[in-house]
């Protein structure tokens, strides 16, 4: 199945160039999803140094990604490994926190 486009620029490119720019955006539509779904970024705004709260949330979010990539096909004690059930493992389950920070992410 082929689906056709029609992208207005003011600028020449090519359909290629056009693909990247999309991916590229919606990579950062589902970063700023996954921020505010699992993180609950929106609920919790910081008013005192938000700059590093937001590091924080964004370097959680990162691990809850790299360990839900290298174990798509496994299962977490309480249930599938969602980058949801991750986190909610993480707040009940010391020892699996530090597993999350101890494995190579290579």
């Amino acid at each position: 199945t082929f689906m056709t486009s029609y992208l207005i620029a003011n600028f020449r490119t090519t359909a290629e160039d056009f693909y990247n720019k999309i991916i590229s955006h919606w990579r950062v539509e589902t970063y700023h999803y996954h921020l505010d779904m699992l993180m609950e970024e929106d609920e919790h705004i910081a008013y005192k140094e938000p700059f590093s709260i937001a590091i924080l949330r964004s370097f959680a979010l990162n691990l809850f990604q790299l360990f839900h990539n290298a174990h798509k096909d496994k299962k977490l004690p309480t249930g599938k490994a969602t980058m949801a059930e991750i986190k909610r493992t993480c707040k009940y389950d010391d020892y699996f926190t530090a597993q999350l920070f101890e494995q190579e992410y290579v």
